[in-house]
């Protein structure tokens, strides 16, 4: 009877530890979303800022990435591709003339956080930049390399993740279409696409 009880215990432990493994895994993954959000959210509204103070005048903002968030269940596994938009719309005028020219409202796209690129403006009146119609496909190939070396009773190893993803879609930023193309690199950070054209809707 004690070894009966004795295996039910170890069962039960081991079902018990799965669940909280998971739970603490499914808090922590939703802790990394919700700060990432945040975080562009906040991005987008220095950057305007610090633009709107630039040209002295409305700038809008709006940023796109990709990250490869972390597998807390098992870190030698590729983690789950995350795409994050934000924009911010920020007016920053003294009705003042800059370097004696009246001032221009301005927009940005943010790919990858690789700076910014000035695109047209939405058409008067001036409500702000939008995102939408975002689609994207992603390619993967990963997988692990482990070595195990052995000499005398010294025994050390070592386990790699090897990942390669590129990343293709298209985006539509207030009437302006945009290359969504990245490929993965350290860190879960990608990197590449920009705008590939302009509408007709322009400004003059």
């Amino acid at each position: 009877m004690l070894k009966d009880q004795k295996a039910q215990a170890i069962l039960e432990l081991a079902i018990l530890g799965s669940l909280i493994i998971m739970a603490f895994a499914t808090v922590i993954s939703l802790s990394e979303n919700y700060n990432r959000t945040q975080s562009y959210m906040q991005q987008t509204f220095r950057a305007a800022l610090q633009k709107a103070q630039d040209v002295n005048n409305a700038v809008s903002w709006a940023t796109f990435d990709f990250r490869r968030l972390p597998n807390v269940s098992n870190p030698m596994e590729i983690g789950e591709l995350g795409a994050y938009s934000s924009t911010n719309n920020v007016i920053w005028s003294d009705g003042k003339k800059k370097n004696n020219q009246e001032t221009k409202d301005k927009a940005y796209f943010e790919l990858n956080r690789d700076g910014g690129t000035e695109i047209f403006p939405p058409a008067p009146p001036w409500v702000g930049i939008t995102v939408s119609n975002t689609g994207h496909t992603s390619t993967l190939t990963s997988g692990t390399v482990y070595i195990k070396n052995e000499r005398g009773n010294n025994i050390s190893t070592q386990k790699d993740l090897n990942a390669q993803d590129s990343v293709g879609g298209t985006a539509d930023i207030s009437g302006v279409d945009v290359d969504l193309g990245s490929s993965l690199g350290e860190g879960g950070v990608y990197w590449g696409g920009g705008v590939q054209r302009h509408t007709n809707n322009t400004r003059d």
